[in-house]
């Protein structure tokens, strides 16, 4: 296996590559996927110096401004839907 420097941006690559749900941490951010995407329906989907953003399907929606967990909430129920 080749030496990589940064871990976690090869573990990252590894998950969307092999398209795995899966979490991925480093002392910088927390990322939630879901085959292969950015991914999480319940809450922040990715987490970057304590700013969340919201994910579905590996598309933005918003950050922390746009969103509450209660509300992120509520528009999951709404996508469904459509």
């Amino acid at each position: 296996m080749k030496f990589y420097r940064d871990k976690t941006f090869y573990f990252g690559q590894k998950i969307v590559d092999s398209k795995l749900t899966a979490i991925n941490q480093s002392y910088k951010f927390i990322r939630f996927y879901k085959n292969g995407t950015i991914h999480n329906s319940k809450n922040a989907a990715y987490i970057a110096d304590r700013i969340p953003d919201f994910w579905l399907n590996g598309i933005f929606y918003g950050s922390e401004e746009e969103f509450s967990k209660k509300s992120w909430r509520r528009f999951v129920k709404l996508q469904a839907f459509l």
